[in-house]
């Protein structure tokens, strides 16, 4: 069995990204996350798939619905 990674994400990111749900939806943060991966993040030793599931399920657990 495969242990699912850990990523350190800065706070100010996971913050930032959960106030733009709360002015777009879901569809169009998801597309930021991705942008933000492929631009901004090291991809060397991770697949972006891998940094975007980690990402996308930290500022999930973080929006008040």
């Amino acid at each position: 069995m495969k242990t699912k990674n850990k990523f350190y994400w800065n706070k100010d990111t996971i913050k930032y990204f959960v106030e733009m749900y709360e002015l777009n939806d879901f569809a169009s943060i998801s597309k930021s996350i991705l942008q933000f991966i492929i631009t901004d993040c090291d991809t060397t030793e991770n697949t972006i798939q891998e940094l975007f599931n980690d990402l996308i399920t930290k500022v999930e657990s973080k929006i008040k619905y």
